[in-house]
């Protein structure tokens, strides 16, 4: 019985190594793992106070007070997310790190623009100043240009 069991142990033996081997090879020493940096950070502002916050690529953000931002810098993206009050962006749009900003489920693409974005309660007020941003949320996508206004409940 032994003998019978032996080349099946073989087999699996060698389908494991054959399998295991490229995963880890993969897993721990693909091109992404080793070239892409990710840098998270989040910034405040109290009562009375306003922050200005310069993006490596030149873009800017203005806090006003009592407002919180995160952010998620990677290199393929840089993703913002506005936690509570008000925030004006001044993007420098680089196609290679796009610039997208979150508030609750809207998402924001934003392309050499100017705009502001303020979360009071759960109502989300986007003001686009210059250029351009694209809207996505509860499965609409809209395109804002300069002068227009959108209001929406989160």
């Amino acid at each position: 019985m032994s003998a019978a069991l032996g080349p099946s142990r073989s087999l699996i033996t060698a389908i494991v190594l054959l399998v295991g081997i490229p995963m880890v090879v993969f897993l721990f020493f693909s091109p992404d793992q080793m070239t892409s940096q990710v840098t998270v950070d989040s910034f405040s502002t109290t009562q009375g106070e306003t922050r200005l916050v310069v993006m490596a690529g030149g873009s800017e953000i203005t806090l006003s007070e009592n407002s919180e931002l995160s952010q998620r810098i990677s290199d393929d993206q840089q993703r913002l997310r506005l936690v509570k009050g008000s925030a004006t962006f001044l993007v420098i749009e680089n196609s290679a790190q796009p610039f997208w900003v979150q508030v609750g489920s809207f998402r924001l693409r934003a392309y050499t623009s100017a705009f502001r974005m303020t979360l009071k309660e759960s109502q989300l007020t986007l003001q686009v100043m210059e250029g351009s941003v694209r809207g996505q949320w509860a499965g609409a996508a809209q395109t804002f240009t300069a002068g227009e206004r959108l209001e929406i409940s989160l």
